[in-house]
């Protein structure tokens, strides 16, 4: 029964440190939810947030008293003499006397109890403050994730639409080789021509080959980043083309970007440090209180009850700090000054996230009329390609005017591409910019 319990709690262990595996079919929200979840960046900067929260609820608990034993044996092998003057007890002449016991043994316990300490107070806030910046710099790090698992999964997609494009030109070029093998064969086309019409087709082969190739280095590419085996087989469910619309920017999405955030908190830190540094001109007061039991005595007999004693007291303890309020004028001057600076940051920074937002709601409406127009010619190309192969077919085409026509088709797809690749990145800018991710 033992071995058993064992042997279920390592699997439980093993289970819990295992990956999470992705569905066949995955979205881009599920690619980057899996991906925060898998990758183990995100897990390192959990125990960011830890620590920091741990070091809050330190600074709670100083306001727990401060409870302390001490155990304390000395041995006196020559006893201290004291000044007896004359006249006392008798004696008509000075003299020293040692008194005291040889053996002073005290076990003991203290207490501190702080009253008015308002440092401490604003030492939970630091913490507190330190906690929430913690928690920004975490989601700024998972904002570039998500960023990167989206270029990776915008990637995919991409490749999907080359090697689409890939397919259909090899496609075309295998109907314009059979086309001239069966003119060739009938004498109607010259052997140059039936040739040239063989290497274009091996040609877009091998660009469609490339292409898949490509396809699957981006699929990989995209397992690595949501931290998936390469053998996991994904299917991806988004497609391009979609949310097509144009974006005017929102008045204030700029409040939800982490670099606002950030600076905010660190300016209530400055501003907590300043407050601090103040506060330290305030007297301390604290409840002080012991107890003890001492055995004085000559001996190390402990059982001897006769020669133990109690010994207690109560206290209150005041500190009032007097040169150290002269120094520290110079560092409520530096926070002072430190204040300053943060708020021109501030001012500074939103500046720049508004700039940012308006860059990339005009870059992506640009993005999008330039793919729009790029698709409409693609489809055009698509119908004059459809003419011309029936016009050649007929042999009111020669092939030389129809591979200017190819050209004229090479050129319209690569724009295509690159728009809408242009509109991809387009749109991971612009959820940045608003803080959308």
């Amino acid at each position: 029964m033992k071995h058993f319990f064992l042997l279920l709690l390592s699997g439980i262990t093993i289970n819990a440190g295992a990956q999470t595996h992705a569905p066949a079919k995955i979205s881009l929200r599920q690619a980057i939810d899996l991906g925060l979840a898998n990758r183990y960046d995100m897990q390192a900067n959990q125990y960011n947030i830890t620590l920091a929260d741990n070091a809050l609820q330190k600074s709670k608990k100083e306001w727990l008293p401060d409870i302390g034993a001490d155990g304390n044996i000395r041995y006196n092998m020559q006893l201290q003499a004291t000044f007896i003057p004359p006249g006392f007890a008798g004696s008509d002449k000075a003299q020293l006397l040692a008194l005291g016991a040889k053996n002073a043994t005290v076990l003991g316990i203290t207490l501190t109890q702080p009253l008015l300490q308002p440092i401490l107070n604003t030492d939970i806030k630091m913490a507190r403050n330190s906690l929430a910046l913690q928690k920004e710099k975490n989601r700024s790090d998972e904002i570039n994730i998500k960023m990167q698992i989206a270029t990776a999964y915008y990637n995919v997609l991409l490749k999907a639409l080359q090697q689409e494009i890939a397919a259909r030109d090899e496609q075309r070029f295998n109907e314009y080789y059979t086309l001239a093998a069966g003119k060739y064969k009938q004498g109607a086309l010259i052997e140059t021509d039936y040739l040239r019409a063989q290497l274009d087709y091996e040609n877009a082969r091998i660009t469609r080959v490339s292409a898949q190739q490509n396809y699957a280095l981006a699929m990989n590419g995209l397992k690595y980043q949501v931290n998936i085996p390469v053998s996991d087989s994904l299917t991806l469910t988004d497609t391009l083309g979609v949310n097509e619309m144009p974006v005017l920017p929102e008045s204030n999405s700029y409040l939800n970007r982490t670099e606002i955030k950030q600076v905010q908190l660190q300016q209530q830190d400055i501003q907590l440090q300043l407050r601090k540094a103040r506060q330290y001109a305030i007297p301390s007061v604290s409840v002080t209180a012991g107890y003890s039991q001492q055995y004085l005595y000559n001996d190390f007999n402990y059982t001897q009850h006769e020669w133990w004693s109690p010994f207690s007291y109560a206290g209150m303890k005041i500190s009032i700090p007097i040169s150290g309020n002269i120094k520290n004028q110079h560092n409520i001057r530096n926070y002072q000054l430190q204040t300053q600076q943060a708020s021109a940051d501030l001012q500074q920074k939103t500046a720049d996230v508004l700039y940012d937002i308006q860059q990339a709601s005009t870059e992506l409406n640009n993005a999008l009329l330039n793919m729009q127009t790029t698709r409409k010619n693609y489809d055009l190309s698509e119908k004059i390609y459809r003419q011309q192969q029936k016009e050649f077919a007929l042999g009111s085409f020669a092939y030389n005017n129809l591979l200017e026509t190819e050209r004229s088709i090479s050129n319209v797809e690569q724009q295509y591409i690159k728009a809408e690749y242009d509109y991809l990145m387009a749109q991971i800018k612009y959820n940045k910019a608003i803080g959308a991710y």
